[in-house]
């Protein structure tokens, strides 16, 4: 049985692994973000996740977010 003080550790560690994880995503870079979302479309449609319907609208999305990569190196490199 847990008594107050046993849930107040219980709470406090809890916190703190999210505080841990909160700096560690604050921390991540976009390029790390970029590979990380690239990594989970690539599972999706491994897995056969993907809707087949939303094909023509994925290629507006994957068009504008060429776009937005794009703008982010031209950036970098200056």
């Amino acid at each position: 049985m847990l008594d107050k003080e046993m849930l107040k550790a219980y709470q406090n560690r809890w916190q703190a692994v999210a505080e841990v994880k909160n700096t560690e995503l604050q921390q991540t870079t976009i390029r790390q973000r970029w590979k990380q979302l690239n990594a989970l479309l690539r599972m999706a449609a491994a897995l056969g996740l993907q809707p087949k319907d939303d094909i023509e609208e994925d290629d507006i999305v994957y068009q504008r977010w060429n776009r937005l990569r794009a703008l982010y190196i031209s950036q970098e490199l200056e």
